[in-house]
């Protein structure tokens, strides 16, 4: 048997471990992916080391298995984070075509009033705007990050090297599909 195929029948053995392994360190992922991503996201980097992994045992295996799964917690944690990072200004696209923030007639929820209820649809809609981000192609999330970060159309088309027209388009696409995948991760899980 091959080091990969072990480490194949290995990872299968010891899923539902790491499972538990996942749900307890990366809580505060599960908000934005479920277990099983995480999961499958740590068997994806494990295969891709397989050519570092060298079987020593199942206990050996299962601190190399934490390990990597710290490592992609992390990874994943990072990521998370810096999609929220100015995500203030791109919730504001997915309720309009603008950054002013007012799209017919719905404004942002308001903010100005500091408390628990205002915090936690806040902390929601961010949510939703992430998870409509991600979903999106690279450069769908580049355009829609320039537009809430005010980026001239200009420099948006200088920075794809395409022109201008052809930025406005693909700026407006971008914008398009942003919203219809905010508006699917704001419905939730259909029954």
């Amino acid at each position: 048997m091959t080091d990969v195929a072990k480490l194949e029948g290995l990872l299968l053995r010891y899923r539902a471990d790491l499972e538990r392994f996942l749900e307890r360190h990366a809580s505060g992922l599960l908000r934005y992916e479920n277990a099983e991503d995480l999961v499958q996201g740590v068997h994806a980097r494990a295969l891709a080391e397989a050519e570092a992994y060298e079987h020593r045992g199942e206990k050996e295996f299962l601190g190399w298995l934490h390990t990597l799964a710290r490592r992609y917690v992390a990874d994943r944690h990072d990521y998370w984070s810096a999609m929220k990072r100015g995500s203030g200004k791109v919730l504001r696209l997915s309720f309009s075509g603008t950054a002013s923030g007012l799209a017919e007639g719905r404004p942002l929820p308001p903010g100005s009033e500091p408390g628990p209820s205002t915090f936690a649809s806040r902390r929601e809609l961010l949510g939703f705007a992430t998870k409509a981000l991600a979903v999106l192609p690279e450069r769908d999330r580049r355009l829609v990050r320039w537009m809430s970060e005010g980026v001239d159309l200009k420099v948006q088309a200088e920075r794809l090297e395409i022109s201008y027209a052809a930025a406005q388009r693909a700026g407006l696409r971008a914008l398009e599909r942003f919203r219809k995948a905010f508006e699917l991760a704001s419905q939730g899980p259909r029954g």
